[in-house]
């Protein structure tokens, strides 16, 4: 099992983050991405089936693929990750490798959505994660308020706690998997996620 250090977080937070990694700890790719059968075109926002319906403010989804696409601060790398489905043996039809997940910051009461690139090599990295971005969901649009794209680095959240997560390599670590993880948890400033320390 890989290993955590978290900085200023809970336990629960650290927990949910090792259950991550053992599951990501394959080295190989996932297939539970976004399906998108007509190539991920569109990118309007749209309400979420998670929201029930009973809520003053519905909730809104978005179409992870465009989001990416339109998203002039996403590297060119990122972008021909998100150009085209993956394809080949193991992949459905119209599947990308983005994955995302939606929460409310806590104690901001902002509602997001975490996107994820994965790519569609055969073998990847452990983690599996290229890049990783947090949007704002507005009632029209979406708002990029965090990025990383460093590889191995992703943002996870937890009860609506945020964190960036850092792989870290113990000295007998191959390249391309390291066992270790540091949670650096982010905060609200009020227009974006921030590090803590930063």
């Amino acid at each position: 099992m890989a290993e955590v250090n978290a900085r200023g977080s809970s336990a629960e937070a650290v927990a949910a983050v090792a259950c991550a990694l053992v599951v990501a700890a394959g080295c190989g790719v996932v297939d539970t991405g976004v399906r998108v059968v007509d190539g991920g075109g569109g990118g309007g926002v749209s309400p979420s089936p998670e929201s029930g319906g009973g809520d003053k403010d519905e909730a809104v989804s978005v179409d992870p693929v465009a989001v990416l696409r339109e998203d002039p601060g996403v590297s060119p790398k990122v972008k021909e990750m998100v150009a085209r489905p993956c394809s080949g043996e193991g992949y459905a039809e119209g599947w990308f490798p983005v994955y995302d997940t939606y929460t409310t910051i806590g104690g901001a009461d902002v509602p997001v959505v975490i996107i994820s690139v994965q790519g569609c090599a055969d073998v990847v990295a452990c983690s599996g994660v290229a890049a990783s971005y947090v949007y704002r969901l507005w009632e029209d649009r979406t708002e990029r308020v965090f990025a990383t794209e460093e590889p191995m680095s992703e943002v996870t959240a937890s009860d609506g706690r945020l964190s960036l997560q850092r792989p870290v390599w113990r000295p007998s670590d191959p390249s391309e998997c390291p066992t270790g993880a540091d949670m650096v948890p982010l905060r609200w400033d009020g227009d974006k996620l921030v590090a803590d320390g930063e």
